[in-house]
């Protein structure tokens, strides 16, 4: 999905389900955020952004490293985190998504987290562009809400626990990089204009890798799309 396309979607979505409120498009911000593990020996992670672009990586040296910009006031960036016991809890969120910008708006958000630490992800996105790359990660649960627009997370490489992951989609895109050396199972619901999932094997609306059955540790993925295209990559 194009810029274009999805600018117009915003669009639609702010004029018909948004605030018509405007909100003033300022000069560009940008921030650097670091926060520190403490205590913590796993962590939860809450990402919220209404409208823009989120990349995600790992390889931090603390817990997390951010790089944010921004040019609406409203948009900046609200960042927690607590330690109770051994268990962390990181939010991130934007601080305020109604109104529709008059001008180019910009929202940019790349997130590097930490390698080392068991985490558990909730993200929920409304409207732009997500790279979630969760390579290299111990990833112990995933939830994404994704609204308009294009998402692709890369869930390849070696995992030593099982994973669920639960995604839910709408309007347009998604490409999804699945491990082949491990057992996935992915079940698709919704009204998905097209699927692509070379090499796998469909059975109704499950497909599965070749390792399947086969592997102590698994992978099971449920998506509840709407109306758009979804990839499904093995590497």
């Amino acid at each position: 999905m194009g810029n274009t396309k999805i600018l117009r979607i915003l669009l639609i979505v702010l004029l018909i389900g948004g605030s018509g409120a405007c909100v003033r498009v300022g000069e560009l911000k940008e921030e650097s955020q670091t926060v520190q593990l403490g205590e913590a020996e796993s962590v939860d992670v809450e990402l919220k952004i209404g409208t823009g672009e989120l990349r995600l990586r790992g390889g931090a040296e603390e817990l997390m490293e951010g790089y944010f910009v921004y040019n609406v006031d409203r948009w900046k960036p609200d960042i927690d985190y607590h330690v109770f016991g051994k268990r962390g809890t990181l939010t991130i969120r934007q601080t305020k998504t109604s109104g529709m910008p008059i001008g180019k708006a910009k929202n940019k958000w790349e997130i590097v987290l930490n390698n080392d630490v068991p985490m558990a992800f909730e993200v929920d996105f409304g409207v732009g562009e997500g790279k979630l790359d969760f390579q290299g990660m111990k990833l112990t649960s995933l939830i994404i809400d994704m609204g308009v627009g294009e998402l692709t997370v890369d869930l390849s490489g070696e995992r030593r626990e099982s994973l669920e992951v639960t995604i839910d989609g709408g309007v347009g895109s998604g490409t999804i990089y699945l491990p082949e050396d491990i057992g996935v199972r992915v079940e698709v619901d919704g009204g998905l204009g097209s699927i692509d999932a070379i090499g796998m094997n469909k059975d109704g609306k499950v497909f599965t890798n070749d390792a399947y059955g086969k592997t102590d540790i698994s992978m099971d993925i449920e998506i509840d799309a709407g109306i758009g295209s979804l990839e499904l990559i093995l590497k």
